[in-house]
Protein backbone atom coordinates (compact mmCIF):
# COMPACT_ATOMS: atom_id res chain seq x y z
CA UNK A 1 0.00 0.00 0.00
CA UNK A 2 2.85 2.27 0.58
CA UNK A 3 4.70 1.57 -2.24
CA UNK A 4 1.31 2.45 -4.49
CA UNK A 5 1.12 6.05 -2.21
CA UNK A 6 4.59 6.54 -3.20
CA UNK A 7 3.98 5.32 -6.78
CA UNK A 8 0.83 8.12 -6.77
CA UNK A 9 3.14 10.85 -5.54
CA UNK A 10 6.22 10.10 -8.01
CA UNK A 11 3.61 9.99 -10.72
CA UNK A 12 1.37 13.34 -9.59
CA UNK A 13 4.71 15.37 -8.64
CA UNK A 14 6.10 13.89 -12.95
CA UNK A 15 2.45 15.38 -14.06
CA UNK A 16 2.93 18.88 -12.15
CA UNK A 17 6.48 19.05 -13.86
CA UNK A 18 5.75 18.48 -17.04
CA UNK A 19 2.29 20.92 -16.90
CA UNK A 20 4.96 23.77 -15.96
CA UNK A 21 7.17 22.38 -18.38
CA UNK A 22 4.63 22.56 -21.43
CA UNK A 23 2.58 25.25 -20.35
CA UNK A 24 5.75 27.69 -21.23
CA UNK A 25 3.95 31.22 -22.46
CA UNK A 26 4.26 31.05 -26.33
CA UNK A 27 6.28 33.88 -26.16
CA UNK A 28 9.29 31.67 -25.00
CA UNK A 29 8.85 28.75 -27.03
CA UNK A 30 9.03 30.63 -29.85
CA UNK A 31 12.63 31.94 -29.69
CA UNK A 32 15.09 28.81 -30.15
CA UNK A 33 17.58 27.68 -27.67
CA UNK A 34 15.64 28.08 -23.93
CA UNK A 35 18.45 29.30 -21.68
CA UNK A 36 18.59 29.40 -17.89
CA UNK A 37 16.94 32.53 -18.20
CA UNK A 38 14.23 31.52 -20.05
CA UNK A 39 13.19 28.47 -17.66
CA UNK A 40 13.17 31.03 -14.56
CA UNK A 41 10.94 33.31 -16.53
CA UNK A 42 8.69 30.66 -17.25
CA UNK A 43 8.76 29.36 -13.54
CA UNK A 44 7.46 32.93 -12.28
CA UNK A 45 4.79 32.76 -15.19
CA UNK A 46 3.72 29.55 -13.59
CA UNK A 47 4.40 29.76 -10.27
CA UNK A 48 1.11 32.30 -10.30
CA UNK A 49 -0.88 29.15 -10.97
CA UNK A 50 0.49 27.47 -8.11
CA UNK A 51 0.16 29.72 -5.05
CA UNK A 52 -2.72 31.11 -3.55
CA UNK A 53 -2.86 34.68 -2.60
CA UNK A 54 -5.17 36.09 0.06
CA UNK A 55 -8.18 37.66 -1.19
CA UNK A 56 -7.50 41.34 -0.10
CA UNK A 57 -4.31 40.88 -2.86
CA UNK A 58 -6.82 40.13 -6.05
CA UNK A 59 -7.51 43.66 -7.27
CA UNK A 60 -6.50 45.13 -11.09
CA UNK A 61 -3.49 43.62 -12.61
CA UNK A 62 -0.95 40.67 -11.31
CA UNK A 63 1.91 42.43 -10.91
CA UNK A 64 5.55 40.50 -11.08
CA UNK A 65 8.44 42.61 -9.91
CA UNK A 66 11.97 42.18 -10.86
CA UNK A 67 15.00 43.09 -8.76
CA UNK A 68 17.13 41.41 -12.44
CA UNK A 69 19.90 43.11 -14.80
CA UNK A 70 17.76 44.72 -17.82
CA UNK A 71 18.41 41.52 -20.29
CA UNK A 72 16.19 39.43 -17.38
CA UNK A 73 13.79 41.96 -17.51
CA UNK A 74 13.20 42.25 -21.20
CA UNK A 75 12.99 38.49 -21.43
CA UNK A 76 10.38 38.04 -18.55
CA UNK A 77 8.29 41.38 -20.04
CA UNK A 78 8.14 38.77 -23.19
CA UNK A 79 7.54 35.81 -21.83
CA UNK A 80 4.47 37.63 -20.51
CA UNK A 81 3.33 39.64 -23.01
CA UNK A 82 0.00 38.79 -23.11
CA UNK A 83 -0.96 36.29 -20.36
CA UNK A 84 -2.87 36.45 -17.59
CA UNK A 85 -3.96 34.91 -14.20
CA UNK A 86 -6.99 34.29 -13.11
CA UNK A 87 -8.73 36.43 -15.81
CA UNK A 88 -6.57 39.57 -14.46
CA UNK A 89 -3.51 40.62 -16.95
CA UNK A 90 -0.26 39.85 -15.57
CA UNK A 91 2.23 42.86 -15.53
CA UNK A 92 6.22 43.04 -15.12
CA UNK A 93 7.56 45.76 -12.86
CA UNK A 94 10.76 47.15 -11.43
CA UNK A 95 9.71 48.64 -7.67
CA UNK A 96 11.49 51.79 -7.18
CA UNK A 97 12.07 51.32 -3.34
CA UNK A 98 12.03 48.49 -0.93
CA UNK A 99 8.34 49.98 0.51
CA UNK A 100 7.05 50.05 -3.49
CA UNK A 101 7.27 45.96 -3.51
CA UNK A 102 4.98 45.53 -1.09
CA UNK A 103 2.21 46.24 -4.47
CA UNK A 104 4.02 43.52 -6.10
CA UNK A 105 2.33 40.07 -6.17
CA UNK A 106 5.67 37.88 -6.92
CA UNK A 107 9.10 40.02 -6.06
CA UNK A 108 11.92 38.07 -7.86
CA UNK A 109 14.97 38.92 -5.89
CA UNK A 110 18.09 38.12 -8.32
CA UNK A 111 21.74 37.82 -7.51
CA UNK A 112 22.59 41.33 -8.56
CA UNK A 113 20.48 42.45 -5.70
CA UNK A 114 22.48 40.09 -2.97
CA UNK A 115 24.08 43.06 -1.70
CA UNK A 116 20.48 44.59 -0.08
CA UNK A 117 18.58 41.53 -0.65
CA UNK A 118 17.86 41.79 3.47
CA UNK A 119 16.31 44.92 2.80
CA UNK A 120 14.21 44.43 0.41
CA UNK A 121 12.60 40.73 1.59
CA UNK A 122 12.26 42.27 5.09
CA UNK A 123 10.22 45.17 3.24
CA UNK A 124 8.01 42.08 2.62
CA UNK A 125 8.39 39.99 5.11
CA UNK A 126 4.64 38.20 6.29
CA UNK A 127 3.39 40.58 3.29
CA UNK A 128 1.44 38.84 0.42
CA UNK A 129 4.15 38.83 -1.47
CA UNK A 130 6.25 35.66 -2.78
CA UNK A 131 9.28 36.44 -3.00
CA UNK A 132 11.43 34.55 -5.72
CA UNK A 133 15.14 34.38 -4.99
CA UNK A 134 18.30 32.78 -6.99
CA UNK A 135 20.84 32.54 -4.06
CA UNK A 136 21.92 31.45 -0.43
CA UNK A 137 21.87 35.00 0.40
CA UNK A 138 17.98 35.06 -0.78
CA UNK A 139 17.15 31.76 0.71
CA UNK A 140 18.68 32.58 4.27
CA UNK A 141 17.32 36.25 4.17
CA UNK A 142 13.45 34.42 3.34
CA UNK A 143 13.00 34.12 0.25
CA UNK A 144 9.48 31.52 -0.23
CA UNK A 145 11.30 29.84 -3.33
CA UNK A 146 14.77 29.81 -4.11
CA UNK A 147 15.95 28.85 -7.78
CA UNK A 148 18.71 26.39 -7.81
CA UNK A 149 20.79 25.02 -11.03
CA UNK A 150 21.64 21.68 -10.02
CA UNK A 151 23.18 18.52 -12.44
CA UNK A 152 22.65 21.63 -15.61
CA UNK A 153 19.03 21.92 -14.28
CA UNK A 154 16.95 24.54 -12.42
CA UNK A 155 15.38 23.61 -10.02
CA UNK A 156 13.74 25.29 -6.66
CA UNK A 157 13.78 25.06 -2.79
CA UNK A 158 10.41 26.24 -1.12
CA UNK A 159 10.23 27.51 2.01
CA UNK A 160 6.04 26.75 2.94
CA UNK A 161 6.66 28.00 6.28
CA UNK A 162 7.68 31.67 5.54
CA UNK A 163 4.82 31.38 2.49
CA UNK A 164 2.17 30.75 5.06
CA UNK A 165 3.49 33.58 7.47
CA UNK A 166 3.21 35.87 4.37
CA UNK A 167 -0.93 34.16 3.75
CA UNK A 168 0.09 32.57 0.53
CA UNK A 169 -0.95 28.66 0.08
CA UNK A 170 1.55 27.00 -1.85
CA UNK A 171 0.13 23.93 -3.93
CA UNK A 172 0.96 20.54 -2.74
CA UNK A 173 1.38 19.82 -6.50
CA UNK A 174 4.56 22.56 -6.38
CA UNK A 175 5.33 21.30 -3.45
CA UNK A 176 5.85 17.85 -4.71
CA UNK A 177 8.08 18.68 -7.26
CA UNK A 178 10.25 21.02 -5.38
CA UNK A 179 13.73 19.72 -4.47
CA UNK A 180 13.50 20.96 -1.04
CA UNK A 181 10.78 22.20 1.19
CA UNK A 182 10.82 23.64 4.88
CA UNK A 183 7.49 22.37 5.53
CA UNK A 184 5.04 25.04 7.29
CA UNK A 185 3.95 24.43 11.18
CA UNK A 186 0.05 22.73 10.73
CA UNK A 187 -0.15 23.07 14.80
Amino acid sequence: MALLTRTRSIAAGAAVAAAIASSVPAAARQRPGTVEGDIKAAFLFNFTKFVDWPAGASAGPFHICTLADGAFDALLARTLSGESTGGRPIQRATPASPDVARTCHILFVSRRADGNVDRWIAAVRDQPVLVVGESKTAEDAGAHITFVVEDNRVKFDVNDEAAARAGLTISSKLLRVARHVVARDRQ
